[in-house]
Protein backbone atom coordinates (compact mmCIF):
# COMPACT_ATOMS: atom_id res chain seq x y z
CA UNK A 1 0.00 0.00 0.00
CA UNK A 2 2.78 2.40 0.91
CA UNK A 3 4.50 1.45 -2.31
CA UNK A 4 1.41 2.35 -4.34
CA UNK A 5 1.07 5.67 -2.56
CA UNK A 6 4.74 6.45 -3.31
CA UNK A 7 4.29 5.63 -7.01
CA UNK A 8 1.20 7.83 -7.17
CA UNK A 9 3.05 10.67 -5.48
CA UNK A 10 5.96 10.38 -7.92
CA UNK A 11 3.54 10.38 -10.85
CA UNK A 12 1.80 13.51 -9.63
CA UNK A 13 5.14 15.21 -9.00
CA UNK A 14 6.32 14.38 -12.52
CA UNK A 15 3.17 15.75 -14.09
CA UNK A 16 3.52 18.91 -12.04
CA UNK A 17 7.12 19.38 -13.19
CA UNK A 18 6.14 18.86 -16.83
CA UNK A 19 3.26 21.31 -16.57
CA UNK A 20 5.49 23.85 -14.85
CA UNK A 21 8.09 23.50 -17.63
CA UNK A 22 5.48 23.97 -20.34
CA UNK A 23 3.99 26.99 -18.56
CA UNK A 24 7.41 28.50 -18.06
CA UNK A 25 8.30 28.02 -21.73
CA UNK A 26 5.00 29.51 -22.87
CA UNK A 27 5.27 32.53 -20.60
CA UNK A 28 8.78 33.22 -21.75
CA UNK A 29 7.89 33.14 -25.49
CA UNK A 30 7.14 36.25 -27.58
CA UNK A 31 4.16 35.54 -29.79
CA UNK A 32 3.63 38.23 -32.46
CA UNK A 33 1.14 38.31 -35.30
CA UNK A 34 1.12 40.73 -38.28
CA UNK A 35 -1.91 41.74 -40.31
CA UNK A 36 -3.10 44.51 -42.65
CA UNK A 37 -5.75 46.84 -41.26
CA UNK A 38 -6.12 49.28 -44.18
CA UNK A 39 -5.12 49.88 -47.80
CA UNK A 40 -5.70 53.05 -49.85
CA UNK A 41 -6.62 52.83 -52.65
CA UNK A 42 -8.14 49.40 -53.13
CA UNK A 43 -7.05 48.10 -55.57
CA UNK A 44 -3.62 49.71 -55.94
CA UNK A 45 -2.93 51.52 -59.23
CA UNK A 46 0.23 51.10 -61.35
CA UNK A 47 2.49 54.13 -61.36
CA UNK A 48 1.08 55.53 -58.13
CA UNK A 49 1.42 55.08 -54.37
CA UNK A 50 -0.56 52.78 -52.15
CA UNK A 51 -0.83 53.44 -48.40
CA UNK A 52 -0.82 50.23 -46.35
CA UNK A 53 -1.16 50.13 -42.56
CA UNK A 54 0.09 46.99 -40.83
CA UNK A 55 -0.75 45.90 -37.33
CA UNK A 56 1.52 43.83 -35.07
CA UNK A 57 -0.32 42.18 -32.21
CA UNK A 58 1.32 40.67 -29.11
CA UNK A 59 3.68 43.52 -28.27
CA UNK A 60 2.01 43.77 -24.85
CA UNK A 61 3.90 40.62 -23.84
CA UNK A 62 6.77 41.73 -21.61
CA UNK A 63 8.81 38.77 -22.84
CA UNK A 64 9.03 40.43 -26.26
CA UNK A 65 10.80 43.43 -24.75
CA UNK A 66 10.08 45.45 -27.90
CA UNK A 67 9.64 44.44 -31.52
CA UNK A 68 11.06 45.01 -34.97
CA UNK A 69 9.06 45.10 -38.18
CA UNK A 70 10.57 45.03 -41.66
CA UNK A 71 9.06 45.46 -45.10
CA UNK A 72 10.76 43.40 -47.84
CA UNK A 73 9.45 44.98 -51.07
CA UNK A 74 10.02 43.22 -54.36
CA UNK A 75 8.73 44.06 -57.85
CA UNK A 76 6.27 45.64 -58.44
CA UNK A 77 6.58 47.34 -55.01
CA UNK A 78 9.32 49.69 -53.81
CA UNK A 79 10.01 52.39 -51.22
CA UNK A 80 11.32 55.90 -51.87
CA UNK A 81 13.54 55.77 -48.77
CA UNK A 82 15.50 53.16 -46.81
CA UNK A 83 13.19 53.15 -43.83
CA UNK A 84 11.84 49.68 -44.44
CA UNK A 85 12.71 48.59 -40.86
CA UNK A 86 10.66 49.98 -37.98
CA UNK A 87 11.70 49.50 -34.34
CA UNK A 88 9.49 49.44 -31.27
CA UNK A 89 11.57 50.09 -28.16
CA UNK A 90 11.29 47.94 -25.07
CA UNK A 91 7.61 47.81 -24.33
CA UNK A 92 6.15 46.79 -21.00
CA UNK A 93 2.41 46.31 -21.06
CA UNK A 94 0.41 48.31 -18.62
CA UNK A 95 -3.30 49.06 -18.41
CA UNK A 96 -4.13 51.80 -20.90
CA UNK A 97 -1.27 50.97 -23.27
CA UNK A 98 -2.29 49.70 -26.71
CA UNK A 99 -1.95 45.97 -27.18
CA UNK A 100 -1.01 46.33 -30.84
CA UNK A 101 1.56 48.27 -32.84
CA UNK A 102 0.28 50.18 -35.90
CA UNK A 103 2.84 50.59 -38.69
CA UNK A 104 2.00 52.68 -41.81
CA UNK A 105 3.92 52.50 -45.12
CA UNK A 106 3.69 54.50 -48.33
CA UNK A 107 4.64 52.08 -51.10
CA UNK A 108 5.25 52.88 -54.77
CA UNK A 109 3.71 50.63 -57.41
CA UNK A 110 5.66 50.13 -60.66
CA UNK A 111 4.27 51.73 -63.82
CA UNK A 112 4.20 48.39 -65.64
CA UNK A 113 2.69 46.41 -62.77
CA UNK A 114 0.37 43.65 -63.95
CA UNK A 115 -3.22 43.71 -62.75
CA UNK A 116 -4.08 41.00 -60.25
CA UNK A 117 -2.80 39.74 -56.90
CA UNK A 118 0.84 40.63 -56.14
CA UNK A 119 2.84 39.37 -53.16
CA UNK A 120 4.26 41.70 -50.50
CA UNK A 121 6.55 40.12 -47.89
CA UNK A 122 7.16 41.33 -44.31
CA UNK A 123 9.34 40.12 -41.45
CA UNK A 124 8.86 40.79 -37.76
CA UNK A 125 10.93 39.96 -34.72
CA UNK A 126 10.53 39.85 -31.00
CA UNK A 127 12.96 39.22 -28.15
CA UNK A 128 14.81 40.55 -25.13
CA UNK A 129 16.55 43.89 -25.72
CA UNK A 130 18.51 43.66 -28.96
CA UNK A 131 18.66 39.90 -28.94
CA UNK A 132 16.38 39.25 -31.93
CA UNK A 133 16.71 35.52 -31.73
CA UNK A 134 13.62 34.66 -33.79
CA UNK A 135 11.79 36.15 -36.72
CA UNK A 136 8.66 35.33 -38.64
CA UNK A 137 7.92 35.92 -42.34
CA UNK A 138 4.46 36.61 -43.70
CA UNK A 139 3.24 37.21 -47.23
CA UNK A 140 0.25 39.40 -48.08
CA UNK A 141 -1.56 39.58 -51.40
CA UNK A 142 -2.02 43.15 -52.64
CA UNK A 143 -4.57 43.64 -55.40
CA UNK A 144 -3.48 45.85 -58.32
CA UNK A 145 -5.73 47.06 -61.11
CA UNK A 146 -4.98 49.64 -63.76
CA UNK A 147 -8.25 51.58 -63.72
CA UNK A 148 -6.81 54.53 -65.65
CA UNK A 149 -7.59 55.14 -69.29
CA UNK A 150 -5.58 56.93 -71.97
CA UNK A 151 -6.36 59.60 -74.54
CA UNK A 152 -5.21 60.80 -77.94
CA UNK A 153 -6.07 64.15 -79.50
CA UNK A 154 -5.54 66.20 -82.66
CA UNK A 155 -6.23 69.77 -83.73
CA UNK A 156 -9.36 69.26 -85.81
CA UNK A 157 -9.71 72.77 -87.23
CA UNK A 158 -8.54 76.33 -86.75
CA UNK A 159 -10.55 79.33 -87.91
CA UNK A 160 -9.15 82.63 -86.79
CA UNK A 161 -8.86 82.30 -83.03
CA UNK A 162 -11.32 79.38 -82.84
CA UNK A 163 -9.61 76.02 -82.34
CA UNK A 164 -11.47 72.68 -82.47
CA UNK A 165 -9.84 69.71 -80.72
CA UNK A 166 -10.86 66.08 -81.30
CA UNK A 167 -10.20 63.84 -78.26
CA UNK A 168 -10.46 60.03 -78.34
CA UNK A 169 -10.57 57.60 -75.41
CA UNK A 170 -7.96 55.06 -76.53
CA UNK A 171 -7.81 53.19 -73.20
CA UNK A 172 -9.73 50.19 -71.90
CA UNK A 173 -11.99 52.00 -69.44
CA UNK A 174 -14.70 54.63 -69.51
CA UNK A 175 -13.72 58.17 -68.52
CA UNK A 176 -16.53 59.40 -66.25
CA UNK A 177 -17.43 63.06 -65.60
CA UNK A 178 -14.79 64.14 -68.09
CA UNK A 179 -13.83 67.81 -68.30
CA UNK A 180 -11.45 69.27 -70.90
CA UNK A 181 -9.48 72.38 -69.93
CA UNK A 182 -6.82 74.63 -71.42
CA UNK A 183 -4.50 75.22 -68.43
CA UNK A 184 -2.39 78.30 -67.92
CA UNK A 185 0.72 78.09 -70.07
CA UNK A 186 3.46 80.24 -71.48
CA UNK A 187 2.68 80.31 -75.19
CA UNK A 188 -1.12 80.35 -75.38
CA UNK A 189 -4.03 81.89 -73.51
CA UNK A 190 -7.82 81.47 -73.63
CA UNK A 191 -10.50 84.04 -74.27
CA UNK A 192 -13.76 83.23 -72.50
CA UNK A 193 -14.24 79.86 -70.79
CA UNK A 194 -11.20 77.63 -70.40
CA UNK A 195 -13.09 74.38 -69.66
CA UNK A 196 -15.86 72.27 -71.18
CA UNK A 197 -17.86 69.44 -69.60
CA UNK A 198 -17.93 66.34 -71.81
CA UNK A 199 -19.59 63.83 -69.48
CA UNK A 200 -18.84 60.11 -69.83
CA UNK A 201 -16.60 59.07 -72.71
CA UNK A 202 -16.54 55.33 -73.30
CA UNK A 203 -13.56 53.40 -74.58
CA UNK A 204 -13.21 53.86 -78.34
CA UNK A 205 -15.42 56.97 -78.48
CA UNK A 206 -14.34 60.50 -79.28
CA UNK A 207 -15.59 64.04 -78.74
CA UNK A 208 -14.85 67.49 -80.17
CA UNK A 209 -14.40 70.59 -78.02
CA UNK A 210 -13.73 74.16 -79.08
CA UNK A 211 -11.87 77.04 -77.46
CA UNK A 212 -10.92 80.59 -78.35
CA UNK A 213 -7.12 80.48 -78.24
CA UNK A 214 -4.88 83.55 -78.24
CA UNK A 215 -1.13 83.19 -78.85
CA UNK A 216 1.12 85.07 -76.46
CA UNK A 217 3.39 86.88 -78.94
CA UNK A 218 5.02 90.19 -78.00
CA UNK A 219 4.89 93.08 -80.46
CA UNK A 220 8.03 94.42 -81.98
CA UNK A 221 8.68 96.72 -84.95
CA UNK A 222 9.65 94.91 -88.10
CA UNK A 223 9.06 91.40 -86.67
CA UNK A 224 6.06 89.15 -86.73
CA UNK A 225 7.09 86.40 -84.33
CA UNK A 226 9.17 86.76 -81.18
CA UNK A 227 9.97 83.52 -79.32
CA UNK A 228 8.69 83.41 -75.78
CA UNK A 229 11.14 82.61 -72.98
CA UNK A 230 10.91 80.21 -70.09
CA UNK A 231 11.64 80.92 -66.42
CA UNK A 232 15.38 80.54 -66.99
CA UNK A 233 15.39 83.25 -69.63
CA UNK A 234 16.21 80.83 -72.44
CA UNK A 235 14.08 80.59 -75.60
CA UNK A 236 11.25 78.13 -75.12
CA UNK A 237 11.51 74.93 -77.13
CA UNK A 238 7.74 74.30 -76.83
CA UNK A 239 6.77 77.55 -78.47
CA UNK A 240 4.16 75.91 -80.71
CA UNK A 241 2.81 73.34 -78.23
CA UNK A 242 -0.70 73.69 -76.80
CA UNK A 243 -1.29 71.90 -73.49
CA UNK A 244 -4.71 70.29 -73.01
CA UNK A 245 -5.78 69.00 -69.58
CA UNK A 246 -8.29 66.16 -69.22
CA UNK A 247 -9.84 65.51 -65.80
CA UNK A 248 -11.94 62.37 -65.32
CA UNK A 249 -13.10 59.82 -62.75
CA UNK A 250 -11.85 56.26 -63.20
CA UNK A 251 -13.60 52.96 -62.49
CA UNK A 252 -12.69 52.91 -58.78
CA UNK A 253 -13.90 56.47 -58.17
CA UNK A 254 -10.51 58.18 -58.20
CA UNK A 255 -10.28 61.61 -59.85
CA UNK A 256 -7.41 61.64 -62.36
CA UNK A 257 -5.70 64.12 -64.66
CA UNK A 258 -4.08 63.55 -68.05
CA UNK A 259 -2.06 66.23 -69.87
CA UNK A 260 -1.73 66.17 -73.67
CA UNK A 261 0.58 68.39 -75.74
CA UNK A 262 -0.60 69.20 -79.26
CA UNK A 263 1.41 70.98 -81.98
CA UNK A 264 -0.22 74.29 -82.85
CA UNK A 265 1.64 76.78 -85.05
CA UNK A 266 1.30 80.38 -83.93
CA UNK A 267 1.53 81.53 -87.56
CA UNK A 268 -1.74 79.75 -88.34
CA UNK A 269 -3.59 82.37 -86.30
CA UNK A 270 -2.06 85.16 -88.37
CA UNK A 271 -2.78 83.40 -91.67
CA UNK A 272 -6.37 82.45 -90.90
CA UNK A 273 -7.40 85.78 -89.40
CA UNK A 274 -9.74 87.66 -91.74
CA UNK A 275 -10.70 90.56 -89.49
CA UNK A 276 -7.15 91.76 -88.97
CA UNK A 277 -7.57 91.83 -85.21
CA UNK A 278 -4.84 89.26 -84.66
CA UNK A 279 -2.52 91.07 -87.10
CA UNK A 280 -2.91 94.37 -85.29
CA UNK A 281 -2.86 92.86 -81.82
CA UNK A 282 0.08 90.52 -82.16
CA UNK A 283 2.37 92.61 -84.34
CA UNK A 284 2.02 91.00 -87.76
CA UNK A 285 2.53 93.16 -90.83
CA UNK A 286 -0.80 94.55 -92.09
CA UNK A 287 -1.76 93.47 -95.60
CA UNK A 288 -3.19 96.02 -98.09
CA UNK A 289 -6.88 95.39 -98.68
CA UNK A 290 -9.17 96.60 -101.50
CA UNK A 291 -10.92 99.98 -101.17
CA UNK A 292 -14.18 98.24 -102.10
CA UNK A 293 -14.08 96.31 -98.79
CA UNK A 294 -14.21 99.54 -96.77
CA UNK A 295 -17.60 100.54 -95.42
CA UNK A 296 -17.04 104.28 -95.88
CA UNK A 297 -16.51 103.80 -99.64
CA UNK A 298 -20.10 102.64 -100.03
CA UNK A 299 -21.42 105.44 -97.82
CA UNK A 300 -19.77 108.00 -100.11
CA UNK A 301 -21.25 106.30 -103.20
CA UNK A 302 -24.79 106.43 -101.74
CA UNK A 303 -24.43 110.12 -100.77
CA UNK A 304 -23.21 111.00 -104.28
CA UNK A 305 -26.13 109.17 -105.87
CA UNK A 306 -28.59 111.07 -103.68
CA UNK A 307 -27.01 114.40 -104.62
CA UNK A 308 -27.13 113.58 -108.32
CA UNK A 309 -30.78 112.55 -108.06
CA UNK A 310 -31.73 115.79 -106.27
CA UNK A 311 -29.81 117.94 -108.75
CA UNK A 312 -31.56 116.21 -111.67
CA UNK A 313 -35.05 116.76 -110.22
CA UNK A 314 -34.35 120.45 -109.66
CA UNK A 315 -32.84 121.21 -113.07
CA UNK A 316 -34.62 118.58 -115.13
CA UNK A 317 -35.90 120.98 -117.91
CA UNK A 318 -32.58 122.69 -118.37
CA UNK A 319 -30.84 119.40 -118.56
CA UNK A 320 -33.28 118.17 -121.26
CA UNK A 321 -32.86 121.37 -123.30
CA UNK A 322 -29.13 121.03 -123.05
CA UNK A 323 -29.19 117.53 -124.39
CA UNK A 324 -31.72 118.47 -127.15
CA UNK A 325 -29.43 121.22 -128.39
CA UNK A 326 -26.59 118.78 -128.44
CA UNK A 327 -28.62 116.61 -130.85
CA UNK A 328 -28.79 119.33 -133.59
CA UNK A 329 -27.26 118.53 -136.99
CA UNK A 330 -23.73 119.82 -137.60
CA UNK A 331 -24.73 121.89 -140.76
CA UNK A 332 -27.62 123.42 -138.99
CA UNK A 333 -26.88 127.08 -138.19
CA UNK A 334 -27.82 127.50 -134.58
CA UNK A 335 -27.45 131.31 -134.95
CA UNK A 336 -30.25 131.67 -137.61
CA UNK A 337 -32.92 134.21 -136.52
CA UNK A 338 -36.33 132.96 -135.48
CA UNK A 339 -38.27 134.93 -138.18
CA UNK A 340 -36.26 133.18 -140.90
CA UNK A 341 -37.05 129.80 -139.33
CA UNK A 342 -40.78 130.68 -139.31
CA UNK A 343 -40.64 131.73 -142.93
CA UNK A 344 -39.04 128.51 -143.89
CA UNK A 345 -41.68 126.67 -142.04
CA UNK A 346 -44.54 128.31 -144.02
CA UNK A 347 -43.11 127.27 -147.35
Amino acid sequence: MKKQILILFLLIFSVSLAYSAIATDTSSSCLLNASIVSQDPVPAVPGEYVKITFQLAGVDNSNCDGAKFGLMPEYPFSLDDNESIRLLDSYIYAPGNPEVWTIPYKIRVADDAISGENELKVRYYGGHSNDWYTYLTKIFNISIEDSRTSFDAVIQETSGSEVSIAIANTGKYTANSMIVRIPEQENFGVSGTNGQMVGNLESGDYTIVGFTITPNIQRSQGTTNIPTRNVTGQPSTNQNTLKVQIDYTDGIGERRTSILELPLAITSFLTNSTSGSFSNRFGARTQNSSIFSKWYFWVIIVVLLLLVYGFYNKYKKRIKNFFNKSKQKPNEDSSEPDWIKKAKGKK
